[in-house]
């Protein structure tokens, strides 16, 4: 029995942990007012989904993938999917060039990240971190996490799309929550949720050729995925992820160092400030990219080696670095 069905994806709830995915023929744009069926479609996806994420994985990535079970299905997780979208840039398109009015190709110094709500109504609006945060759609370690997975995921697809002849333009990605609280990538990853351009010509090989009647969609979508299951080899791939500890003492716990340092900054003029609380840091470096996996463990040094669970807390801000060695992240600060 269908649990839910989308645009493009009936799920099946199959029991607590594990649902199974039907990919449809349906293509859709403009939050659902232009539709159709094209044939094939939902094979391509699923097996494109398939080998993406089947990819992901080898560099360590957390999805919520478990296997196919046919062309056109999939078993995976169960899990909640968190109602915000996060979409990664390397050059303007869409939806951003049609927002800030700036013509399409601009290539970003930086890889843009943007949150969107997933609300069909309101036409999936642009929301900033601290207001997904503030409306309960994602706790503060969610959207770090988010941030810094995506970033992860861009590195490894560009590396990939380039051995293929194809520029990563950009893509979302959708993140489903366990019932024990880990985050997943989850839903798709294919041609509908991402833009690719040829490399030489820079002709569209996307959804975009259906958003703007390009034609020949299918075709395109064979071709990603032809290309994709030709690749021998995975690139090398060394990812560096950081995770910054704060560790405070408890504002009921009497800070003396805090106070020895107030009163000094008294005597010397600084009339104005209020009080003084001291605290610690530590920043540590691992050779994995960013997961809940990842954050549980820097939880555990946290609480058991790097501060006193009795009068301190702590906070973490994991972050992504593209690919260097430790030794050079080091150096540049």
């Amino acid at each position: 029995m269908v649990t839910y069905s989308g645009k493009a994806k009936d799920v099946i709830a199959l029991n607590d942990k594990e649902v199974q995915i039907n990919f449809r023929d349906s293509i859709s744009a403009f939050d659902g007012v232009k539709k159709e069926e094209l044939a094939e479609k939902g094979i391509i996806n699923c097996l494109t989904s398939v080998k993406l994420f089947e990819i992901l994985d080898k560099y360590g990535f957390k999805t919520h993938f478990i296997s196919k079970i046919s062309d056109s299905k999939l078993l995976c997780k169960k899990v909640t999917i968190l109602p915000i979208e996060v979409v990664c840039r390397n050059i303007s398109a869409g939806s951003f060039c049609k927002r800030y009015g700036f013509e399409e190709g601009i290539r970003f110094e930086q890889p843009l990240i943007e949150f969107f709500v997933k609300d069909d109504e309101h036409h999936d609006p642009l929301i900033t971190e601290s207001v997904a945060v503030q409306m309960k759609f994602i706790t503060e370690n969610e959207a770090i996490l988010m941030e810094a997975i995506t970033r992860a995921v861009n590195e490894v697809l560009i590396k990939i799309f380039d051995l293929i002849s194809l520029q990563l333009v950009d893509f979302k990605l959708e993140f489903g929550r366990t019932t024990e609280g880990q985050l997943l990538l989850a839903d798709e990853i294919s041609a509908d949720t991402m833009r690719l351009w040829e490399k030489k010509t820079g002709e569209k090989k996307d959804k975009d050729r259906y958003r703007q009647d390009l034609g020949d969609v299918i075709v395109h979508y064979k071709d990603i995925l032809e290309r994709l299951n030709s690749i021998q080899k995975l690139p090398d791939y060394k990812p560096l992820s950081t995770v910054q500890v704060i560790i405070k003492l408890r504002k009921s716990v009497l800070d003396p160092a805090g106070e020895v340092t107030f009163h000094s900054l008294s005597r010397k003029g600084f009339k104005r400030i209020e009080s003084v609380r001291l605290g610690k840091s530590a920043e540590i470096a691992f050779n994995a990219v960013p997961s809940s996996v990842l954050q549980s463990e820097i939880e555990e040094i946290s609480e058991k080696i790097l501060s006193n669970p009795l009068i301190e807390d702590f906070e973490l801000k994991i972050r992504h670095h593209s690919e260097k060695s430790e030794k050079e992240h080091f150096q540049e600060k």
